[in-house]
């Protein structure tokens, strides 16, 4: 696996703006990190290493700064490092699994790096501090990713008028709410053979934002306290009611079908199964597709709750 061919990729599937120079810092960072390895392994320059982990560290702080200036709207420049990691940190800005990777990296390589200047650096740990920062930067920028989404979402996202009609559940008001994102959303993307699905999440997130606002939505939500406990996508709550909503992205040529209803429906139920929360959805969406969606429910034997299948209409040829 090249994680800096990943990594590159993620950072060209972002619309240019003012975190495109930072983000192609960190790249290079990277790439002059490797270099630093390689001269390490082929000659008897054993510092190479050490220099390899300082290149790392500015990768990962120039990570954290451009993550900070999408996250929080604010300007890095402004900011102290130790600051902009609190924030980042303290502030629930960071997904889990960022969160465990930026704590990861900063506990076995940049404070020690920082704090002791007799400090070195040998063959492995120097290789899996290129390693962890990549790893680091990629899902970081899936967070940039989904927040930018988020944001585009929010301004550009109407409402039909429902006046007169009547929901007799919430599970109900979602398959309307996501038949007019699914209109929304191809408006500007369906043409995007790109599309990942950090960017539908986060889309739909602020078209909730924009066109549900009596709605609570909460992303990446943990469903017990169990250490192994499974993450759904969405969960929407309303008064009464609460309903797990699942995105899944189809590209291309690979069509709905049977088999991949039974795994969607078996991995919705473990989470009703953990939640205790008897509706779930799970969105299905293709790319390209007709704008159209179909609806399917499901009640699957020993399960304690519903199952709800919202699929886009899948026109690839």
């Amino acid at each position: 696996m090249d994680l800096i061919t990943i990594l590159k990729s993620r950072i060209e599937g972002l619309p240019e703006g003012d975190y495109t120079q930072g983000l192609n810092a960190v790249v290079q960072h990277i790439e002059v990190a490797e270099r630093h390895l390689m001269r390490g392994q082929s000659t008897a320059d054993e510092t190479a290493f050490t220099d390899a982990v300082y290149r790392t560290n500015h990768a990962f702080e120039g990570s954290l700064k451009e993550a900070f200036r999408v996250l929080s709207g604010k300007e890095p420049a402004n900011e102290r490092p130790y600051d902009i990691e609190n924030y980042l940190q303290q502030q629930n800005v960071l997904r889990s699994r960022v969160l465990s990777q930026f704590t990861n990296y900063r506990r076995e390589w940049r404070n020690p790096s920082a704090h002791d200047y007799r400090l070195d650096f040998d063959e492995d740990e120097a290789l899996l501090a290129i390693v962890n920062v990549s790893a680091f930067a990629i899902v970081l920028i899936d967070q940039i990713t989904e927040r930018i989404a988020f944001e585009e979402a929010r301004e550009t996202a109407t409402s039909e008028s429902i006046s007169g009609k009547e929901f007799h559940s919430l599970t109900e008001r979602i398959v309307n709410l996501l038949e007019q994102f699914t209109k929304q959303f191809n408006q500007t993307h369906k043409d995007r053979p790109d599309i990942r699905e950090v960017e539908v999440i986060g889309a739909l997130s602020g078209f909730l934002t924009s066109t549900a606002s009596d709605l609570e939505h909460y992303i990446e939500v943990k469903l017990s306290s169990e250490k192994s406990s499974g993450r759904a996508d969405l969960l929407i709550i309303s008064d009464t009611e609460k309903v797990i909503l699942e995105v899944k992205l189809l590209r291309g040529a690979k069509f709905f079908n049977s088999r991949l209803v039974e795994n969607y429906i078996k991995q919705v139920s473990n989470y009703i199964a953990i939640s205790k929360i008897t509706k779930a959805i799970v969105y299905v969406y293709s790319i390209p597709n007709t704008g159209r969606v179909v609806h399917n429910e499901y009640s699957p034997s020993g399960v304690n709750g519903q199952i709800m299948i919202i699929s886009t209409e899948n026109n690839a040829v």
